[in-house]
Parts: structure tokens; sequence; C-alpha cells
């Protein structure tokens, strides 16, 4: 399994507990988590697929920036 990182600009728990529903049902086999305390509040993706288009494009849709690192 790889490990997709991603770069965002989620503020808050509640941001991210949102967003996180979302991508469950997007990439619901794929484990999800937050990291709020780096500077880059960092998303992590373990996935056997490529997904970045399918995150990017979610969070765009939310108000969200997320850049894959």
């Amino acid at each position: 399994m790889n490990l997709e990182i991603f770069k965002t600009n989620v503020e808050t728990q509640e941001q991210a507990n949102y967003l996180l529903r979302l991508l469950q049902h997007c990439i619901s086999d794929c484990p999800i988590s937050f990291d709020l305390q780096d500077s880059n509040r960092i998303l992590r993706v373990h996935t056997n697929r490529e997904i970045s288009e399918v995150v990017c494009s979610l969070f765009v849709k939310q108000g969200f920036h997320c850049q894959k690192l």
C-alpha cells in the first residue's frame, strides 16, 4: 500500500471530520487521516491506486485547498 500525502488549508477538527466523511464515501477502502498539528495541515491516505484527482476535486468543491506532496 502506498502513502499519499496532501498539504491542505483545513483549520479545525470539525472541518477535518466533515471532509473525512465525504472522502470515505468516495474512497471507502483507504485509511485516511489528518494531522492538523503540522503547519501544512497534512492529509494522509493509504491506497493502492491513484486518488489525488478525486481528493483534490472534493476539496475544491468544498472550498478548500489541497496539494499533493
